[in-house]
């Protein structure tokens, strides 16, 4: 799992514009139609069983499916989204 600067940027303005300064940003999966759906929230603690990373100066907290997708991916920011893309 990769961020660019940009994407850093973004995530660390996300959890102050929460008011939750402690937070971080937890990834997880939901079902989805063919492959499970990567999801992300602010969250003031890791769930039992994720694992907590820290990259830039923001904690990720990051479910073991999610890590499995994430694993060869770089996530940006480009306009008004988060995008991905494979390593």
């Amino acid at each position: 799992m990769q961020f660019t600067n940009q994407a850093l940027i973004q995530f660390k303005k996300l959890i102050i514009d929460s008011e939750e300064v402690t937070a971080g940003i937890r990834f997880f999966t939901t079902p989805g139609c063919c492959t499970p759906l990567l999801q992300m929230e602010i969250s003031k603690n890791p769930i039992a069983g994720d694992i907590v990373v820290e990259t830039g100066g923001v904690t990720f907290y990051v479910t073991p499916e999610a890590d499995n997708i994430l694993s060869d991916i770089t996530i940006d920011f480009s306009g008004e989204t988060f995008t991905s893309r494979k390593n």
